[in-house]
This record gives C-alpha cells, sequence and structure tokens, in this order.
C-alpha cells in the first residue's frame, strides 16, 4: 500500500480533486504534499487520471458496476497499472419521504466516492472506445513496449498515454512523469511526445524525459538528435547535449547521464561534490540517505558504479571520504570530520 493511502482518506482524496474540500481539509493534504517530491508527484499521477475524467458528458448512463469490475480488473494487474482507489464503492440508499434534515457528511463523502468510481470507471471504457492506452507506476519502474516498438521506461510515479495502433502521420505520446525512450527510426512518422505543454519532436532516438507537474521540463539526449519546442522558442539538441524547459524559456545544458541511473544503474563522478553525488544516489536508487553535516556535503569525488547494490556503493563512498556509514530504519545517514 502506497504512503498516500497509508494517510489519507479516499474520501478526503476524492472531495480535494473535486475541489470541494474544507479549507482544513486542504491543508492537511497540502501538508502531506509538502513532506517530499515523491508525495507531490505520487498526486499528480493521481491528478493525470481525474484530469481525464474531466469531461464526462453529463447524460451519459455509466453502469457503475461494470466500472468498478473494470477498475478491480485494472488494479489486478499488479504495481503497472493505473493506481486507482483501493476502497469498495458504497452503496447509498435514499429515504423517499421528504425530510428535512440535512444529509450527513459521511454520506456526501460517499456520493463523491462514488462519483469518482464513475468517473474512473468511464475513464477506461473511454479508453478502450478510443483505442487509447495509459500505462502508469507509483513505487516502481516499468518498461513498456508501444506499437511501433519503441521502448519506454518509466521511473516512479509517472504515466504515458499512446494510441493502440499509431496510423496517422505522426507517432505521438503523452507523458507525465519522468521516462527513457528509445525511439524505433521511422522518418516518414516522427515521434512526438507532449509533456507539460513541451513538445519532443524526433526520428529515431534515444533520450531522458523529466516532465513532473510544477517542475521545468528536462530532455538529456543520449543519441541521435532531439528537438524541443515550447510556445514560440525551438531548439535542436544533439547526443550529450540538454535542454531545460520552463514557462517562457529554454536553456541549453550539457547533458547528465547520471540522471538515467534510474533505468541503467550505472553512475559516474568527476570531482563531484558530496551533496551532488547524493542526491544522484537517491534519485537513481530510490532511497533516503542524508548527510549529518555541511562540511562533508563539500567533499569532492571522482568514481563510477555500474550496476552495483546500494549498499556496496554507499559503503565505498564511506570508505573513500572516510566517513562512517549507518543506517536508521529506512534512512542512510553517512557522517564525518569533513575533508583535508
Amino acid at each position: 500500500m502506497s504512503q498516500f493511502h497509508e494517510h489519507i482518506s479516499e474520501e478526503l482524496l476524492a472531495r480535494y480533486l473535486a475541489e470541494t474540500a474544507t479549507e482544513e481539509e486542504k491543508n492537511i493534504v497540502d501538508n502531506w504534499r509538502a513532506v517530499s517530491l515523491e508525495n507531490e508527484q505520487e498526486l499528480a499521477t493521481y491528478r493525470f487520471i481525474w484530469m481525464h475524467t474531466a469531461s464526462i458528458p453529463r447524460k451519459v448512463e455509466v453502469n457503475t458496476d461494470q466500472a468498478w469490475n473494470k477498475v478491480k480488473k485494472k488494479m489486478d494487474q499488479g504495481p503497472a497499472a493505473v493506481p486507482l482507489l483501493s476502497s469498495e464503492p458504497r452503496r447509498i440508499d435514499f429515504d423517499q419521504r421528504p425530510v428535512k434534515k440535512k444529509l450527513p457528511v459521511t454520506i456526501w463523502a460517499a456520493a463523491v466516492v462514488a462519483l469518482l468510481v464513475m468517473a474512473f470507471g468511464w475513464f477506461f471504457m473511454q479508453q478502450e472506445q478510443s483505442n487509447s492506452l495509459t500505462v502508469a507506476t507509483t513505487n516502481n519502474t516499468k518498461e513498456q513496449l508501444l506499437p511501433d516498438g519503441t521502448k519506454v521506461f518509466l521511473n516512479y510515479n509517472s504515466a504515458i498515454t499512446y494510441p493502440e495502433n499509431f496510423n496517422g502521420d505522426l507517432r505521438t505520446v503523452s507523458l507525465m512523469g519522468e521516462a527513457f525512450f528509445d525511439v524505433t527510426p521511422d522518418k516518414e512518422h516522427p515521434f512526438v511526445i507532449d509533456a507539460n505543454g513541451t513538445e519532443i519532436r524526433v526520428l529515431g532516438t534515444s533520450f531522458n524525459v523529466k516532465a513532473y507537474e510544477k517542475a521545468p521540463v528536462r530532455v538529456d539526449v543520449a543519441t541521435g538528435k532531439v528537438q524541443v519546442s515550447k510556445a514560440s522558442k525551438k531548439v535542436e539538441l544533439m547526443k550529450g547535449q540538454s535542454a531545460e524547459i520552463s514557462s517562457d524559456t529554454i536553456k541549453s545544458l550539457k547533458a547528465n547521464m547520471n540522471v538515467m541511473g534510474y533505468r541503467t544503474q550505472v553512475f559516474d563522478f568527476t570531482a563531484t561534490e558530496l551533496n551532488e553525488v547524493i542526491s544522484t544516489i537517491r534519485d537513481g536508487y530510490h532511497v533516503d540517505v542524508r548527510l549529518t553535516n555541511e562540511q562533508i556535503a563539500q567533499c569532492r569525488l571522482t568514481i563510477r558504479f555500474e550496476k552495483e547494490p546500494l549498499d556496496a556503493t554507499l559503503a565505498v563512498i564511506a570508505e573513500t571520504l572516510n566517513l562512517d556509514l549507518r543506517k536508521e530504519g529506512k534512512v542512510y545517514w553517512l557522517d564525518g570530520d569533513g575533508c583535508q
């Protein structure tokens, strides 16, 4: 079970996404979001699904039992399926006699949950009708093969939507989160990614895209050439180049192959400060690693790790810099007096 469901009820989730939560309830969710980037990214995954259900026609009849069965079927497929509410739908029986009393808050909450279940059910039925597929992750990674042979490796808390078959002039997909793309070459049909309003267009190449909500989009090119555009701005990136895209700027950078470590488990550092090394290890292994003081954060490290277990990687770092390594619960700590 995810941390999200351990600490926030599904009724509160439904009210928050439907914008009917009280100020106190909003604060509860906002405080949870602020705890970590992982929490923020997980909520963004749920919002991604919610946004796809925003255009449900009001007069369409939906079989809620059938919808719930489809939702359950998706959940039973394992962690690769789209994350959904895990509780059973509540049945609400209304007394037909006129009453003057207001319905209890719990009934309104149950009604919101029922509507959310209908929305998710409609989302999957619409997917079947439009031949559009969505694959999402929460606390896991997943490699997905697209209809044209393109390989997509999804990082934690990410989702990709693509057609069952690429029939038009373009091979268009949508990404929320982070993924590595190894695109099958096809000069006649460019591959296009919509990532938070940024368009990434290629013919056949490999690259990493990071496009989490409320953060700049970043593209790092491993092979080939990539065209990145936002509004009227456009830039072409070659192998070893990168770009960071915000609302009104595209900033060119040198590609950082370590950002792809979540997929490759390869990390190469050259005179890199320890705080940056630890940040990279944290993202690549999806673990909590911390430094006890600012002095050791400035220590520099030149080393390469290739598919090493986490414990071995941290032990080598500690030994190289003469630091102490300990684990408290799920948190790894590096401690020392600084660098000479």
